[in-house]
């Protein structure tokens, strides 16, 4: 007897609770949870619906999960803008930072939660998967509450009633309409808690040898081994899928390019031999498109010549070329549509009606390409580069001619850098897109070099602004910007070198023009009365029929033009430095009578350079009375150009003869002053 109980003892179930494990069973539960949090974390947890007049029929929407915010994000910001709601951008960054950890928690503690020996320990391991829904609920209803609430008092729009956001339903902020749902993500994760939840009733797994040899059963089921026979032959799958990357060449055994792509799997290259091949493509696996030199793509005067769907796709060393050229359909050389992380490099794009399209392409990348657009009256012609709803792209070392404009529109954190634009509407149109950076550019013989509008955080430098002429012609625009530095750039031969509307607009909003080079220009810089706190300091205005502009009533006084002891160089100041410090003592005043009445009276520019013009500065300085306030004073200006290795050109090289001139005028002047008091005594 005492033989048979040791028997029973060592042939007993695992489990204390004394049922039988069924791991197929518990595997698959494991398996389905596992999935159901991957797909989650790839799909929205809750779901904004919003409507605004300015939309129309439109319905403006967000989508809202663990790792990000998308949708139509810039539109929402820029409603929100007005009634003083913060950029969904800055609400719960620690959130979105941990999210992946957290995901990562569950993960492991449902792998693990079968094996644990107690149903607390079960019940712990499985705890973050059940939690994270909720979690993710309680903490939107913190941030909406916080961002609808602590509004900016200064905004546009004022509101005096608290908003009470909904997690569920309709509610409205102001006069737009909101209405909110849970996603798709949110449900599979609770399907996921819940298959966790059920995990912590059931017998745990044999973990040890003893525990596998005592449920023999068990163990050798057949739908055990075919589970371990489909993850095995799934892992299996994924590492093949990884490590094959074959190369296709276009010929012989694939007679086109599609059918070669067509072949292809993700991560294959597709190589296009030399000669022209007259095909529309769309690229639907991630695969790298490679033209041998004079392969050429042609899409025979017909719609878009490349669509990319898919993101991860390189294209490189081929020419695009010859679209079609209708608006409604916007044909394009290369579209990239909502697929990110895609490179075109070393492509030329030629005869098309707009170059590259980018729509929602995050992290693309372009880079030493030549776009040239159709032959057509501006007018008629599209875009040479457009980001539309494209974060985190770079345009790096490309040329381009003969297009509309550049265009980054709702776009942020982007480079751009060493490329060429010419011979175009806008070298650069920008607009809604914050935090990006432009060095080292040519913008020549556009008619804008770049227009900047209603962004913040951008920085230009060692760029090159030049020969933007004719009406409404310049350099750079800025319209309603904040956080802007403009270093060390050229500004060359424009009708007007830099125009300033509304930017600074914040109040906390800075604008920095500094080292830079305003030459030859018609007006070096035109002010609106609204530009107010803009900083200029170490440039050199060398050289402009008109160094400053104050378009309107009013002076440029309420901007800084020296900062810590160092103003501009001005190539008409009258220079005096005792002290040889390189600023002079003597500041610099820009209170030229028939520049003052010009900026307020632009018909009276048809006088310019005429006796008439001359006469009204003679009497002002015979009779001070006519002399108006100063449009703007420099107490400190500087006695030498302060250039540098990029603004140092031909172009800077009169400092010296147009002081000289503004001093021999001066003398002029003054013996003009003193032969005309002694004729009146």
């Amino acid at each position: 007897m005492e033989d048979t109980g040791l028997v029973t003892q060592a042939t007993a179930p695992v489990a204390s609770s004394g049922r039988t494990p069924d791991p197929p069973a518990v595997l698959t539960i494991v398996l389905v949870a596992a999935l159901a949090l991957i797909l989650a974390w790839l799909l929205p947890w809750w779901i904004m619906k919003a409507r605004a007049p300015q939309y129309g029929q439109r319905i403006l929407v967000i989508d809202v999960g663990p790792r990000d915010v998308t949708g139509d994000v810039h539109e929402i910001d820029n409603l929100g803008h007005y009634v003083g709601i913060p950029p969904m951008g800055g609400l719960a960054r620690l959130e979105r930072t941990l999210a992946p950890v957290g995901l990562g928690g569950a993960l492991l503690g449902m792998l693990l939660a079968p094996w644990m020996r107690r149903r607390w320990m079960r019940l712990l391991f499985v705890l973050p998967a059940i939690l994270m829904p909720l979690i993710l609920l309680a903490d939107l209803k913190v941030w909406m509450t916080k961002a609808v609430n602590d509004r900016n008092p200064e905004a546009a729009l004022t509101l005096t009633n608290r908003i009470n956001p909904k997690l569920f339903g309709d509610y409205d902020v102001g006069q737009f309409k909101v209405a909110t749902e849970l996603g798709g993500g949110f449900y599979l994760a609770g399907l996921a808690g819940l298959l966790g939840f059920g995990l912590v009733f059931t017998a745990p797994l044999p973990v040890s040898k003893r525990q596998r040899a005592a449920s023999p059963a068990t163990m050798t089921h057949p739908s055990s081994r075919a589970v371990a026979l489909l993850v095995g032959a799934g892992l299996a799958s994924a590492v093949a899928t990884r490590t094959r990357a074959a190369e296709l060449v276009v010929g012989a055994e694939h007679r086109t390019i599609a059918q070669a792509m067509a072949a292809a799997h993700d991560g294959d290259t597709v190589i296009v031999p030399t000669g022209v091949h007259r095909e529309h493509l769309v690229v639907d696996k991630r695969i790298r498109l490679i033209g041998r030199p004079g392969a050429v793509i042609d899409g025979t005067d017909e719609g878009t010549v490349v669509r990319i769907d898919v993101p991860g796709v390189e294209l490189r060393g081929l020419t695009v070329r010859n679209s079609g050229s209708t608006y409604n359909t916007e044909d394009a050389g290369i579209r990239i549509d909502h697929a990110a992380d895609v490179r075109i490099v070393n492509t030329r794009v030629e005869d098309t009606l707009f170059g590259i399209f980018v729509v929602n392409g995050d992290h693309c990348d372009i880079e030493g390409s030549t776009v040239i657009g159709k032959d057509l009256p501006e007018v008629r012609r599209g875009d040479s580069i457009r980001l539309w709803y494209s974060s985190g792209c770079r345009l790096i070392g490309n040329t381009i001619e003969r297009s509309r404009d550049l265009v980054i529109w709702y776009s942020a954190n982007t480079a751009v850098e060493d490329n060429t634009v010419r011979t175009s509407r806008y070298g650069l149109h920008y607009m809604y897109s914050d935090n990006n950076v432009f060095r080292r550019n040519r913008f020549e013989d556009n008619q804008v070099g770049a227009a900047i509008m209603y962004s913040r955080g951008i920085e230009l430098t060692e760029n090159a602004f030049s020969f933007s002429t004719g009406v409404a012609a310049y350099g750079l625009l800025l319209k309603d910007a904040d956080d802007v530095f403009i270093v060390e750039n050229r500004f060359i031969d424009n009708s007007t070198g830099l125009f300033f509307d509304g930017a600074p607009q914040a109040k906390d909003g800075r604008v920095d023009v500094r080292g830079n080079l305003i030459a030859r220009s018609d007006v070096g810089v035109a002010l609106q009365p609204l530009s107010r706190r803009i900083r200029f300091w170490d440039n050199a205005f060398v050289g402009n029929h008109t160094q400053v502009q104050v378009l309107g009533t009013g002076t440029a006084e309420r901007n800084e033009w020296s900062v810590d002891g160092r103003g501009n160089y001005w190539s008409d100041a009258v220079i005096y430095d005792a002290n040889r410090d390189g600023v002079s003592e003597i500041p610099y005043r820009s209170d030229n009578v028939y520049e003052v009445l010009a900026d307020r009276f632009p018909q009276l520019a048809f006088f310019d350079t005429t006796p008439a013009a001359e006469a009204i500065d003679l009497a002002a300085r015979l009779f001070p009375i006519f002399a108006p306030r100063p449009k703007l004073t420099d107490p400190h200006p500087l006695v030498q150009p302060p250039l540098t290795a990029w603004t140092r050109t031909a172009d800077a090289g009169g400092g010296g003869a147009f002081a000289a001139a503004g001093a021999v005028v001066l003398s002029i002047a003054v013996l003009g002053l003193i032969g005309a008091r002694t004729v009146l005594s």
